[in-house]
């Protein structure tokens, strides 16, 4: 159960808040002056300190202070009617999760208690220099359930559960064309709040679904506050070229030549794993983008999922075998219910190559000829 402390001075505001936090089964205790809060800091652990600023000569922000001097867990809320810019920076600095302006709603209070919990097992603050996809890639790894806000002209918000996209909100928009219109933008702010109930209104895998709407992005400028809006990935820009083009051309052709040697071959494509395109493919089976997009997101899985190199790390530990490289699979065989699943890592494992064939074919036939068309398709991956 999460443990609350409430420090304010007001006994009728402090009681209401207790009772209320009590009512959502919070362990809640109460103190109505700074040294009384560290005293039952010192008896007990406190997951979230919720304090006012003004409780006399030592403030809330003194408290934060002391927090912070000790070491503790313990995650701080500042509130206030009266906080300046300078209070709310300085709150920040110290370590605060959130600063409640007084009156707020029992939603914000209860978000803010939701986002400090959700901080105790983070950092918090401030980082330049990613993308809005970067960041969206980096909490999808960490399987983190989260809300992403971006400030824009118009707000947005993007929803993450256990890593996947399960709702966008901007304007009158929801669901993918809200993430299509965030994804579009060329800069704003963004801060993260802790996931409370949310609709799902995505379905989509992670991976599959950002390669489908970046190269709707791309292919269509979208307009936006009033001028067109271009992708500025260069990666992506590089498959635009006209040598691009060539290049994955003939990637297409090795992987057709693929599939019409091997008896029974549905498909065969080659997804470069630091971007997770599709770089190429061939199938027999009248596939769509939108599917030959969802093979290359489950080949990114297969090969850069969050637990593939820690398993690869732990496994070469617990044997007490040498550090020598990265901790990924080179080669995969995987069998279904119809299907069988050949793949196998190019260019250093910076790409891997797909089969997919009925379960008629001959096992070592498959391998023989995927392997046949390595020194094919190696030179042409970028």
């Amino acid at each position: 159960m999460t443990s609350v402390l409430v420090v304010d001075d007001d006994v009728q505001f402090r009681e209401t808040l207790v009772r209320h936090l009590a009512g959502h089964g919070f362990d809640v205790a109460e103190a109505r002056s700074v040294d009384e809060a560290i005293s039952l800091l010192e008896q007990r652990r406190v997951d979230v300190l919720l304090t006012d600023l003004r409780l006399g000569i030592r403030d809330g922000i003194d408290l934060i202070a002391t927090l912070r001097s000790r070491g503790t867990a313990t995650r701080a809320i500042l509130m206030s009617a009266f906080a300046t810019a300078r209070d709310y920076q300085t709150a920040t600095e110290l370590g605060a999760v959130r600063v409640l302006c007084k009156p707020f709603t029992p939603e914000d209070l209860l978000d803010a208690i939701r986002q400090a919990i959700d901080c105790s097992t983070g950092f918090r603050g401030s980082v330049h220099g990613l993308s809005l996809v970067d960041m969206l890639q980096m909490f999808h790894l960490a399987r983190r359930s989260i809300v992403l806000t971006i400030g824009d002209a118009v707000t947005g918000h993007v929803y993450l559960q256990e890593g996947e996209i399960v709702h966008a909100e901007k304007g009158a928009l929801s669901g993918e064309p809200a993430l299509r219109a965030i994804l579009s933008a060329q800069s704003g702010s963004v801060s993260t709040s802790a996931l409370g109930p949310t609709p799902r209104t995505i379905t989509r895998g992670f991976s599959s679904l950002l390669l489908d709407l970046l190269r709707q992005i791309d292919e269509s400028s979208l307009p936006f506050e009033g001028g067109l809006l271009e992708l500025e990935d260069e990666g992506i820009r590089d498959w635009q070229s006209e040598e691009g083009e060539r290049t994955m051309g003939k990637i297409d052709d090795a992987c057709k030549e693929v599939v019409g040697k091997v008896d029974g071959a549905v498909a065969c494509g080659v997804v470069d794993l630091d971007t997770g395109m599709l770089l190429g493919i061939y199938n027999g089976a009248a596939y769509t983008q939108t599917l030959n997009e969802i093979v290359a997101a489950a080949t990114m899985d297969l090969f850069r999922g969050p637990n593939v190199g820690r398993v690869e790390q732990m496994v070469r530990a617990h044997r007490g075998l040498p550090e020598n490289g990265a901790h990924y699979f080179q080669e995969i065989h995987i069998t279904s219910e119809h299907n069988f699943h050949f793949a196998k890592t190019l260019k250093q494992s910076r790409a891997v190559i797909m089969l997919v064939t009925k379960k008629t074919t001959n096992i070592g036939m498959g391998w023989a000829q995927l392997k046949a068309a390595i020194p094919i398709v190696e030179p042409l991956v970028p």
